[in-house]
Protein backbone atom coordinates (compact mmCIF):
# COMPACT_ATOMS: atom_id res chain seq x y z
CA UNK A 1 0.00 0.00 0.00
CA UNK A 2 2.12 3.47 -0.95
CA UNK A 3 1.54 5.92 1.75
CA UNK A 4 2.77 9.69 2.42
CA UNK A 5 5.92 10.03 3.78
CA UNK A 6 6.47 12.59 6.43
CA UNK A 7 9.34 14.56 4.14
CA UNK A 8 6.21 14.65 1.66
CA UNK A 9 3.76 16.02 3.97
CA UNK A 10 6.33 18.38 5.05
CA UNK A 11 6.78 19.24 1.48
CA UNK A 12 3.38 19.32 0.98
CA UNK A 13 2.76 21.86 3.98
CA UNK A 14 5.79 24.15 2.14
CA UNK A 15 3.63 24.37 -0.84
CA UNK A 16 5.21 22.13 -2.86
CA UNK A 17 2.54 21.09 -5.76
CA UNK A 18 4.12 17.90 -6.84
CA UNK A 19 3.42 16.89 -2.87
CA UNK A 20 -0.08 18.06 -3.25
CA UNK A 21 -0.71 16.08 -6.93
CA UNK A 22 0.69 12.67 -4.92
CA UNK A 23 -1.78 12.94 -2.20
CA UNK A 24 -4.62 14.15 -4.55
CA UNK A 25 -4.07 11.00 -6.68
CA UNK A 26 -3.57 8.66 -3.51
CA UNK A 27 -6.84 9.95 -1.87
CA UNK A 28 -9.61 10.94 -4.83
CA UNK A 29 -11.06 7.47 -5.44
CA UNK A 30 -12.08 7.38 -2.03
CA UNK A 31 -13.28 11.11 -1.34
CA UNK A 32 -15.25 10.96 -4.77
CA UNK A 33 -16.60 7.44 -3.65
CA UNK A 34 -17.99 9.16 -0.17
CA UNK A 35 -19.07 12.30 -2.20
CA UNK A 36 -21.44 10.01 -4.39
CA UNK A 37 -22.96 8.04 -1.62
CA UNK A 38 -23.93 11.15 -0.08
CA UNK A 39 -25.03 13.21 -3.49
CA UNK A 40 -26.38 10.59 -5.65
CA UNK A 41 -24.57 12.60 -8.73
CA UNK A 42 -21.30 12.27 -10.14
CA UNK A 43 -21.24 16.48 -11.32
CA UNK A 44 -22.13 16.79 -7.78
CA UNK A 45 -19.21 14.31 -6.12
CA UNK A 46 -16.76 15.98 -8.34
CA UNK A 47 -17.72 19.33 -6.74
CA UNK A 48 -17.87 18.52 -3.17
CA UNK A 49 -13.98 16.55 -3.60
CA UNK A 50 -12.56 19.78 -5.25
CA UNK A 51 -14.00 21.59 -2.66
CA UNK A 52 -12.21 19.23 0.26
CA UNK A 53 -8.76 19.53 -1.52
CA UNK A 54 -9.14 22.93 -2.05
CA UNK A 55 -10.00 23.34 1.62
CA UNK A 56 -6.70 20.81 3.11
CA UNK A 57 -4.24 23.02 0.97
CA UNK A 58 -5.41 26.14 2.01
CA UNK A 59 -4.92 24.69 5.33
CA UNK A 60 -1.58 22.60 4.90
CA UNK A 61 0.19 25.10 6.82
CA UNK A 62 -1.81 24.16 10.16
CA UNK A 63 -1.45 20.78 9.53
CA UNK A 64 0.30 18.40 11.86
CA UNK A 65 3.01 16.15 9.90
CA UNK A 66 2.38 13.32 12.61
CA UNK A 67 -1.08 13.05 12.17
CA UNK A 68 -2.80 10.53 9.75
CA UNK A 69 -4.02 12.48 6.19
CA UNK A 70 -6.52 9.64 5.53
CA UNK A 71 -8.89 10.54 8.81
CA UNK A 72 -8.29 14.18 8.35
CA UNK A 73 -9.44 14.46 4.87
CA UNK A 74 -12.06 12.25 5.40
CA UNK A 75 -13.23 14.90 8.36
CA UNK A 76 -12.74 17.65 5.93
CA UNK A 77 -15.09 15.65 3.29
CA UNK A 78 -17.69 15.04 6.36
CA UNK A 79 -18.34 18.39 6.81
CA UNK A 80 -18.51 19.17 3.19
CA UNK A 81 -21.09 17.21 2.48
CA UNK A 82 -23.09 17.91 5.40
CA UNK A 83 -23.14 21.41 4.30
CA UNK A 84 -24.04 20.42 0.70
CA UNK A 85 -26.70 18.46 2.18
CA UNK A 86 -28.04 21.41 4.62
CA UNK A 87 -28.38 23.81 1.14
CA UNK A 88 -29.96 21.29 -0.50
CA UNK A 89 -32.70 21.22 1.65
CA UNK A 90 -32.98 25.02 1.38
CA UNK A 91 -32.62 25.31 -2.49
CA UNK A 92 -36.02 23.96 -3.89
CA UNK A 93 -34.19 22.94 -7.29
CA UNK A 94 -31.47 21.31 -5.02
CA UNK A 95 -33.92 19.25 -2.91
CA UNK A 96 -35.79 18.28 -7.08
CA UNK A 97 -33.00 16.98 -8.40
CA UNK A 98 -31.81 15.35 -4.86
CA UNK A 99 -35.22 13.58 -4.52
CA UNK A 100 -35.43 12.52 -7.96
CA UNK A 101 -32.08 10.41 -7.57
CA UNK A 102 -32.93 9.30 -4.25
CA UNK A 103 -36.41 8.32 -5.34
CA UNK A 104 -34.99 6.88 -8.53
CA UNK A 105 -34.63 3.14 -8.20
CA UNK A 106 -38.30 3.04 -6.66
CA UNK A 107 -41.83 2.03 -8.01
CA UNK A 108 -43.33 5.07 -8.32
CA UNK A 109 -46.80 3.14 -6.70
CA UNK A 110 -45.00 2.48 -4.00
CA UNK A 111 -42.89 5.17 -3.03
CA UNK A 112 -44.50 6.44 0.06
CA UNK A 113 -44.31 3.28 1.63
CA UNK A 114 -41.32 1.42 0.43
CA UNK A 115 -37.64 2.72 1.31
CA UNK A 116 -35.46 3.29 -1.80
CA UNK A 117 -33.34 0.28 -2.49
CA UNK A 118 -30.16 2.20 -1.83
CA UNK A 119 -30.54 2.67 1.39
CA UNK A 120 -28.36 1.02 4.47
CA UNK A 121 -31.15 -0.49 5.65
CA UNK A 122 -28.48 -2.48 8.43
CA UNK A 123 -27.28 1.41 9.55
CA UNK A 124 -30.58 2.73 9.02
CA UNK A 125 -31.48 -0.95 11.48
CA UNK A 126 -28.76 0.53 13.58
CA UNK A 127 -29.89 3.97 14.35
CA UNK A 128 -33.52 2.87 15.27
CA UNK A 129 -32.38 0.70 17.85
CA UNK A 130 -30.52 3.67 19.44
CA UNK A 131 -32.97 6.56 19.12
CA UNK A 132 -36.65 4.31 19.35
CA UNK A 133 -38.09 2.30 21.58
CA UNK A 134 -38.82 -0.96 20.58
CA UNK A 135 -42.46 -1.23 19.47
CA UNK A 136 -42.05 2.11 17.55
CA UNK A 137 -39.43 0.84 16.00
CA UNK A 138 -40.89 -2.65 14.94
CA UNK A 139 -43.82 -0.53 13.82
CA UNK A 140 -41.53 1.75 11.41
CA UNK A 141 -39.85 -1.44 10.18
CA UNK A 142 -43.18 -3.46 9.31
CA UNK A 143 -45.03 -0.13 7.54
CA UNK A 144 -41.94 2.05 6.30
CA UNK A 145 -39.50 -1.32 5.38
CA UNK A 146 -41.72 -4.00 4.82
CA UNK A 147 -44.39 -2.14 3.00
CA UNK A 148 -47.53 -3.29 5.29
CA UNK A 149 -50.17 -1.13 6.25
CA UNK A 150 -51.33 0.17 8.89
CA UNK A 151 -54.17 -2.55 9.47
CA UNK A 152 -51.76 -5.53 8.44
CA UNK A 153 -48.68 -3.71 11.19
CA UNK A 154 -51.39 -3.95 13.73
CA UNK A 155 -52.77 -7.28 13.09
CA UNK A 156 -48.74 -8.57 13.56
CA UNK A 157 -48.08 -7.15 16.44
CA UNK A 158 -51.57 -7.46 18.13
CA UNK A 159 -52.07 -3.56 18.61
CA UNK A 160 -54.80 -1.49 16.99
CA UNK A 161 -54.15 1.25 14.34
CA UNK A 162 -54.71 3.88 16.30
CA UNK A 163 -51.71 2.98 18.33
CA UNK A 164 -49.68 2.33 14.55
CA UNK A 165 -50.29 5.47 13.92
CA UNK A 166 -49.69 7.34 16.54
CA UNK A 167 -46.26 5.36 17.14
CA UNK A 168 -45.59 6.18 12.83
CA UNK A 169 -46.10 9.58 13.81
CA UNK A 170 -43.66 9.82 17.00
CA UNK A 171 -41.19 7.77 14.46
CA UNK A 172 -41.22 10.68 11.79
CA UNK A 173 -40.40 12.95 14.55
CA UNK A 174 -37.29 11.07 15.84
CA UNK A 175 -36.51 10.88 11.71
CA UNK A 176 -36.36 14.81 11.82
CA UNK A 177 -35.16 15.13 15.22
CA UNK A 178 -31.86 12.94 13.95
CA UNK A 179 -31.96 14.31 10.86
CA UNK A 180 -30.60 17.49 12.00
CA UNK A 181 -27.09 15.54 13.13
CA UNK A 182 -24.25 15.23 10.73
CA UNK A 183 -23.28 11.73 11.38
CA UNK A 184 -26.86 10.69 10.31
CA UNK A 185 -28.06 13.30 8.04
CA UNK A 186 -26.83 11.33 4.70
CA UNK A 187 -28.84 8.49 6.04
CA UNK A 188 -31.80 9.88 6.67
CA UNK A 189 -32.38 12.45 3.93
CA UNK A 190 -33.13 10.05 1.67
CA UNK A 191 -35.31 8.27 3.88
CA UNK A 192 -37.44 11.14 4.68
CA UNK A 193 -37.11 12.04 1.57
CA UNK A 194 -38.98 9.35 0.32
CA UNK A 195 -41.57 9.67 2.92
CA UNK A 196 -42.44 13.03 1.61
CA UNK A 197 -41.21 14.55 5.20
CA UNK A 198 -39.24 17.54 4.20
CA UNK A 199 -41.24 17.44 0.59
Amino acid sequence: MTVVSKSEILDFIAGDENAFVHIYSLYYQDIKSYCFKHTRSSESAEELVSDVFLRFWEARAHFDPDRDIKPYLLTITKNVAFSWLKRTLTDQKMKTEFRGRCLSDQDDANQDVVLTSAMDLGALRQIMGKHMPLKRRQVFELCKIQGLSYSEAANVLSISKETVKEHMSLAKKDMNRLADAADYLHLLVPVLTALNYFF
